[in-house]
């Protein structure tokens, strides 16, 4: 669980020339949909905040790190609004406060373990992480995207186990923050 932030704008023009490709045959490759909450207009996935992950952000074809993001919406800024999934409007101020003191949470040593989770109703052993002292660390909480998968391989390869493949997924560290992006869809 976490929560995901957008864009929000009524001008279909700067969504289409930013977050789409304009052929011959119409819109393609559409980075935004159409929704009517928290009114009718255009939706662009910016980020999720999830508890125990560093802030993951979505490439789009204008803006590929934070830098970039804030000069984005700083130049269009008459035709955006940020908010959350829960309807919550920020300004940009308020959105980068969030984001930024979700980034900067005390880390926790963690190591991988094949066990059972107690929480689990399947009762079986699955790959997973479990707090450990400093000596015993193969990553920290909040989790870098990056740095979970190659720690993730390594887990497998120790303990034999390849459970919940999801394929190859691009991610890479914001140059200037402690924030994680990916390329494609994700919520």
């Amino acid at each position: 669980m976490g929560t995901n932030y957008y864009f929000m704008s009524r001008n279909k023009e700067l969504m289409q020339t930013c977050f789409a490709e304009k052929s011959a045959w119409g819109v393609l490759g559409e980075e935004y949909t159409i929704v009517d909450e928290p009114y009718f207009g255009y939706r662009c996935h910016l980020n999720k905040l999830s508890y125990g992950w560093r802030p993951l952000f979505q490439k789009h074809r204008a803006f590929d790190s934070f830098r970039e993001l804030e000069a984005f919406y700083r130049e269009h800024q008459a035709d955006l609004e940020i908010y959350d999934e829960y309807g919550r409007q920020y300004s940009w101020d308020e959105y980068f406060e969030t984001v930024y003191t979700h980034s900067r949470c005390h880390p926790e040593a963690v190591k991988w373990a094949y066990e059972v989770n107690p929480m689990s109703p399947d009762k079986k052993p699955h790959l997973r992480t479990v707090g450990c002292s400093e000596e015993e660390a193969e990553l920290y909480s909040p989790f870098n995207h990056l740095e979970y998968e190659k720690t993730l391989q390594n887990a497998r390869l120790k303990f034999g186990e390849y459970e919940r493949e999801y394929g190859d997924i691009k991610y890479w560290n914001d140059p200037d923050y402690l924030f994680d992006w990916t390329e494609g869809e994700f919520m």
